[in-house]
């Protein structure tokens, strides 16, 4: 697999958040309980289509399920918000049941291969229309922030 760059729009996000560990069974554990809460969110930008935000923070994974929205304006209870910035990044797709392998071969073997290197900021699993949760093959997007390599 080649590293592809896509210049994507900033984006706000609401949806359930957790602090873990990478692999942990806390995120796939997290994704139900928020699915039962997706309609409490107002002004929803995509419909059928929701993310898995991650940011690394002083040693923990910092884990958010959310659906991007038009405004923030009423936050249910107990949910957040979190705001990609607009910029430039690496796109790559590998199924469910290998999202693990995917991140592992992405920094172990793609970006060090790459004209790009991975630039501060919150990474995202981009799980869209088609996505089928009971079908280990589904497809998910995996997006990194990168810049060029000087």
């Amino acid at each position: 697999m080649t590293l592809k760059t896509v210049e994507r729009p900033a984006q706000i996000l609401v949806g359930l958040q957790i602090r873990t560990q990478p692999m942990s069974p806390e995120i796939p554990a997290l994704w139900p309980k928020f699915v039962a809460r997706i309609d409490e969110i107002p002004n929803a930008a995509e419909p059928r289509v929701s993310y898995g935000v991650m940011q690394y923070d002083a040693g923990t994974l910092e884990y958010t399920a959310a659906i991007s929205v038009t405004a923030a304006d009423r936050i249910p209870a107990g949910m957040t918000t979190v705001t990609l910035p607009a910029g430039t990044y690496a796109e790559f797709s590998y199924p469910l049941s290998g999202l693990g392998q995917g991140f592992c071969e992405i920094r172990d073997r793609i970006m060090p291969a790459s004209n790009y290197r991975e630039a501060p900021g919150r990474f995202f699993e981009r799980y869209d229309e088609k996505f089928d949760p009971t079908k280990p093959q589904s497809a998910v997007g995996i997006f990194i922030p990168v810049r060029a390599k000087s």
